[in-house]
């Protein structure tokens, strides 16, 4: 019997905290559907999809890929890379045709 009078007061913290968690998802959603100038959709770019997916390593492959598949680039499958054209068109193909060297040729792999 002593168990009852233990359970009755849990059963009444977790309705409460039910409720309380119910309301506040109710409130979330009506604050999210007031609001519809306001874009929270952000779209990743390449990169930032590629960091996420892989770090900084990730990047510099998805920049040489990128690179190569617009000829800009050889990429050997003795893992050399050459530069065709040492015009980058963002930073990061900067940084890739800085890190490739002023010879425009280098090994990767």
């Amino acid at each position: 019997m002593l168990w009852v009078l233990l359970l009755l007061p849990a059963w009444v913290v977790a309705g409460v905290a039910c409720t309380r968690l119910c309301l506040a998802a109710v409130r979330a959603a009506a604050e999210e559907t007031r609001d519809p100038v306001v874009d929270r959709h952000h779209d990743l770019t390449l990169y930032e999809a590629a960091f996420l997916s892989g770090g900084p390593a990730r990047v510099a492959d998805v920049t040489l890929v990128a690179m190569a598949r617009e000829r800009r680039l050889l990429l050997a499958h003795t893992g050399w890379a050459t530069v065709v054209d040492p015009c980058g068109r963002d930073e990061m193909e900067r940084s890739v045709i800085g890190a490739i060297g002023p010879e425009g040729q280098s090994r990767i792999a």
